[in-house]
């Protein structure tokens, strides 16, 4: 349990990311959600949900794993969700969920056939935990955003340094930032971060 979540704290390459959630996909939710208590996915939900102006349109939920975020929004009245992920056997476990209209197999570091402008929301929970996602992805999956769209996304504290200023550097209103616990019983280590699009970058 607890070497399956180093290793995804560990990785640095997509080939390491695919062949950890390939094996991992199968007990990922017991694992996380259950014995170790993971709470950041429902509590960046209900993040995005407070702020969210209209809950028919489009969310993105980038490095969407087994479903969790989705299930969340979807629970919170959310009804058109897309994921992306690099795990076929994750994808396969979301599927499951009934959460989502699509899931597409993706590289968070190369999405050249993204559609801009099209997500009224954006939502993360465990892609900037580790350092297979890096701040260089972030202006593509900003331009994922219609202006006015809104960016949810949990940032491991250890990875906020790097992405501060990139995200710094895009028109975003900044509406909710905060340390905070994303396990049961545990110290502050996430970046709980939410803003807004102002309008369109190059």
């Amino acid at each position: 349990m607890s070497d399956p979540l180093d290793r995804a704290r560990g990785i640095s390459t997509t080939e390491e990311a695919s062949q950890l959630y390939a094996e991992w996909a199968s007990t990922y939710d017991d694992d996380v959600f259950g014995a170790l208590g993971f709470t950041g996915s429902a509590r960046i939900a209900e993040l995005l949900v407070e702020v969210l102006t209209d809950q028919a349109q489009p969310v993105v939920d980038l490095g969407c794993g087994t479903g969790a975020v989705g299930q969340r929004l979807a629970q919170l009245g959310v009804t058109t969700i897309d994921g992306i992920d690099l795990s076929p056997e994750m994808l396969s476990v979301a599927a499951r969920t009934g959460a989502y209209r699509r899931l597409t197999v993706g590289d968070l570091n190369d999405l050249p056939d993204a559609p801009n402008a099209m997500y009224a929301a954006s939502v993360s929970a465990g892609t900037f935990t580790t350092g297979h996602v890096g701040p260089d992805a972030v202006p593509r999956l900003v331009r994922m955003l219609r202006p006015g769209g809104v960016v949810a996304w949990v940032i491991a504290v250890a990875l906020w340094p790097g992405f501060e200023p990139v995200l710094a550097s895009m028109r975003l209103d900044v509406l909710h930032q905060s340390i905070e616990s994303i396990r049961r019983k545990a110290r502050p280590e996430a970046v709980m971060f939410v803003a807004r699009r102002l309008g369109l970058q190059r």
